[in-house]
């Protein structure tokens, strides 16, 4: 049994929470390991805001961000490189080293909304415990088992292809008008234009063969 949960956590040191309570109508969300710079720990979020220099602001002056720029954005939608300061708290890595995944991650009220699968309940009781250690406030808001087969095989898509699918979606690509640019998603993921093309038309192809040619043949 796998366990997918959502949960609420918040805490002024968790990264980027203080720009999150200072910019009440912003939304705010991680582009899932798009665009991450491991050796510098920077990291890719989209940013929905009526004031992007308001929101700059927040960030210059928040203290669990060490630097951050703007890579891509439209008049109301823009991304960011974000470097953590010394001072985060990070969520992520605990939820990894209890051998879990981080789905999806938005600003929600005064902190963050996680979407997790994890492998069973001990790994939200690690969770749970590291909250209570830290300080952090945890709230479950949704909680399910699901039957585990084997290893979800994402319809045979390769790791980069995922990224370049769900970055382009978090980006707008897919919106009609289009918010996002093959250049824009190349700068993202720094890689070329033809590079995030072929990832995108290889990644396509394959939800399409396993997703609905399967399924109408039979």
């Amino acid at each position: 049994m796998v366990l997918a949960t959502t949960v609420y956590v918040t805490h002024p040191d968790i990264a980027l929470v203080p720009t999150v309570r200072s910019m009440p109508d912003a939304e705010v969300g991680v582009v899932t390991d798009a665009g991450t710079d491991p050796q510098h720990d920077v990291h890719c979020f989209w940013v929905e805001a009526a004031d992007f220099d308001a929101f700059e602001a927040a960030v210059a002056a928040d203290p669990t961000v060490a630097s951050f720029s703007r890579v891509a954005g439209s008049d109301d939608r823009c991304t960011y490189h974000i470097e953590y300061s010394d001072r985060a708290t990070l969520v992520t890595p605990v939820v990894s080293r209890a051998g879990g995944l981080v789905l999806g991650s938005r600003s929600y009220l005064e902190g963050w909304r996680l979407d997790l699968q994890l492998p069973g309940r001990e790994a939200l009781c690690e969770l749970d415990v590291f909250a209570e250690r830290e300080g952090l406030r945890l709230d479950v808001l949704e909680l399910r088992e699901a039957e585990c087969d084997g290893p979800d095989p994402a319809f045979d898509l390769t790791e980069p292809q995922v990224e370049a699918l769900v970055g382009a979606y978090l980006q707008g690509y897919y919106d009609e008008p289009r918010e996002a640019t093959l250049d824009d998603l190349a700068s993202l993921f720094d890689i070329s234009r033809t590079a995030v093309s072929g990832r995108l038309r290889r990644g396509s192809a394959a939800l399409i063969e396993e997703a609905l040619v399967d399924e109408a043949e039979q």
